[in-house]
């Protein structure tokens, strides 16, 4: 095993966030399919750009093949390191190409030594371990076995690919042998520490259908679950299993001439994976920042509803389609918030504990919304039914959860005052019948009774055919409310 390399703790001259940023096989110099390498500076200086503009404060991990040319892929290393990129990279097979003068182990001492001074964007390779905050992170391109469960597939077919030709004495065995070398060093790494980052190009996890496909993925013998693993080379664009990971870009590269005409860019945040950290949800519940429930609330109000009669048109529209479509886990909340609670609790707990190291893939819920949700929770904790807006709001964003998709709260509709109005008029009525969600069937407007808020008439909501009254909402609203214009409320109404 090569002597081990160490870098420091947070040894970065540069303070940069939690969130892990990742993608691979970016192919600078393919275009639609196709080798075009003239094309392939300024795809590379697009990258850049986005990548400083939307992540410069973020880890950055590339799992490989960047250039059909080590000396390209060497400068474009160099370049990321001068414009203080942090991060972590890991030469793909792509990368090792060259006229077939230099070997694999060439290539990778060159870049060992190349990149030795960096402080800001390093080399991962066998016999190098570095440290982010309390994260041990190592890689290497990984390669692969060659095996497919208790066998190991024939050699010889693997003779005819490109690399054959692109790099000095290629042979599978060789590879086999680097493979084991990375492997028996990255087992070693995770018996010893807690957290461990790992950034590798071929996949460390079998994706294999034929004895071809062990070129792109194998039976491999690392162990442990104390990781999360991102892996390249399969030009699958989103993969996971378990806790191996890849966003990979392939060849489907755009060609600028086109992205000009539809006024688009050539990257965007949907290419990259992120690993974000998993919020403390001790802190949600002690320091109380119910504020960022407010974040899901519209401030739109008819001011004049002579002067403003498409907005007043589509507020009557939708109605109770909004509520009805949450009248399950409200029924609940109204009549049982213990095990409404209770619920919702057991759901998000379920997504957290598909994470490791103290990280989530934010593919599937970001850092932001789990805050959210454990906000949200707190405040239907607390009991506080007088401020409408974040009770209603809290609960439309942990019925979400309720019902097992909190991955759609990020594209929910904000909910204006109407919307806050019906959801509490809908929640008031199922207490007073006490209806539970065996027995909640519909609910739709009420067309006898009315109350006229902020210039537009809301109708009473009919829950199983059951209204309130105007007295028994009188009895029953807060004689405070935090809506705008709470006299408006009693203004007008007609039975």
């Amino acid at each position: 095993m090569p002597e081990l390399v160490v870098s420091g703790e947070n040894t970065f001259k540069k303070t940069i966030g939690n969130s892990i940023v990742f993608i691979s096989d970016l192919h600078f110099d393919y275009t639609k399919q196709r080798y075009r390498p003239r094309t392939a500076p300024q795809m590379k200086d697009n990258f850049i750009a986005f990548i400083k503009e939307n992540y410069a404060n973020n880890i950055l991990c590339l799992a490989g093949d960047f250039f059909n040319d080590y000396r390209k892929t060497l400068s474009f290393v160099k370049e990321l390191e001068s414009e203080q990129i942090v991060g972590f990279f890991v030469l793909g097979n792509h990368d090792f190409w060259n006229d077939g003068t230099r070997s694999h182990m060439e290539i990778i001492n060159l870049f060992s030594v190349e990149t030795q001074e960096n402080q800001f964007f390093r080399f991962l390779t066998t016999g190098r371990k570095h440290y982010f905050n309390d994260i041990c992170v190592i890689g290497d391109t990984g390669w692969t076995s060659f095996r497919r469960g208790r066998r190991r597939v024939s050699l010889k077919q693997f003779m005819g690919l490109p690399d054959a030709a692109k790099v000095k004495d290629f042979n599978p065995k060789t590879i086999i042998s680097m493979h084991e070398k990375w492997i028996s060093f990255a087992n070693s790494i995770l018996a010893k520490e807690e957290k461990v980052l790992i950034l590798t190009h071929y996949p460390m996890v079998d994706f294999t259908r034929e004895d071809k496909d062990c070129w792109w993925s194998s039976q491999t013998n690392l162990k442990g679950d104390n990781s999360w693993r991102i892996f390249g080379h399969t030009h699958k664009y989103k993969e996971q299993r378990n806790n191996n990971i890849s966003s990979q870009r392939g060849y489907d590269n755009r060609a600028n001439e086109d992205l000009q005409l539809i006024g688009i860019n050539q990257y965007s945040q949907y290419n990259f994976g992120k690993l974000e950290k998993i919020v403390d949800q001790l802190s949600l519940v002690t320091t109380g920042n119910f504020e960022i429930i407010s974040k899901f609330h519209s401030s739109i109000v008819v001011s004049n509803s002579g002067h403003e009669l498409a907005l007043v048109s589509t507020i009557k529209q939708r109605g109770y389609k909004r509520c009805a479509a949450n009248k399950y886990n409200f029924a609940v909340l109204a009549n049982s918030p213990e095990m409404y609670l209770e619920r919702v609790k057991e759901v998000i707990n379920g997504y957290l504990s598909n994470n490791y190291i103290g990280y989530i893939l934010s593919d599937y819920i970001s850092k932001d919304i789990i805050e959210l949700i454990f906000t949200s929770i707190a405040f239907l904790e607390s009991g506080n039914q007088r401020d409408i807006r974040k009770f209603i709001a809290s609960a439309v964003i942990t019925g979400y959860v309720f019902n097992g998709m909190p991955y759609l709260i990020k594209n929910m509709r904000l909910l204006d005052d109407y919307d806050i109005l019906r959801f509490w008029l809908m929640f008031l009525t199922m207490k007073q019948y006490n209806l539970d969600v065996s027995s909640v069937d519909t609910v739709r407007k009420d067309n006898k009774s009315f109350i006229t808020f902020c210039n537009v008439d809301i109708y009473f909501p009919s829950v199983n055919g059951m209204a309130l009254t105007l007295d028994k909402i009188q009895d029953l609203l807060p004689q405070t409310l935090s809506l705008n214009q709470p006299v408006a409320l009693l203004e007008e109404s007609h039975t």
